[in-house]
């Protein structure tokens, strides 16, 4: 399970750890973004200093229509307590988590400044 709070822009906050190459691991602040399709977004900044590979470049729609060509990035992250192989979109310098890592989760807001954010894995039958 994950645990976060509520910012003052009402963006439901979470941290996860990154396992980065060579034991760079990190733990970041991440907003929850239900818009996102893909897994997770991370600066460029970070992708470097965490070492990791690049996997591919994509074409991706942004919230505004345009279509971007994005190089996606492989990494682990620690999720559900496990660490899981997840694709990274370097993408500005934002820290995002996209629904494909939400993907059989359940995530619950308390949509208030300061108001708690849980996300919970569901059973395997969901």
């Amino acid at each position: 399970m994950h645990y976060g709070t509520v910012n003052d822009a009402l963006e439901a906050v979470v941290s996860l750890i990154i396992l980065g190459e060579e034991g760079a691991d990190e733990t970041f602040d991440f907003i929850v973004d239900t818009g996102l399709t893909e897994e997770m977004v991370l600066p460029q900044h970070v992708i470097d200093q965490l070492g990791l590979p690049l996997d591919d470049t994509v074409l991706l729609a942004t919230g505004d229509g345009r279509a971007q060509l994005i190089e996606t990035y492989s990494a682990r992250a620690i999720w559900h307590g496990q660490p899981r192989e997840i694709h990274v979109a370097s993408m500005g310098g934002e820290f995002l988590i996209g629904m494909d890592l939400l993907r059989g989760s359940n995530l619950s807001v308390d949509a208030v400044a300061g108001g708690g954010v849980t996300v919970s894995e569901l059973p395997a039958a969901c």
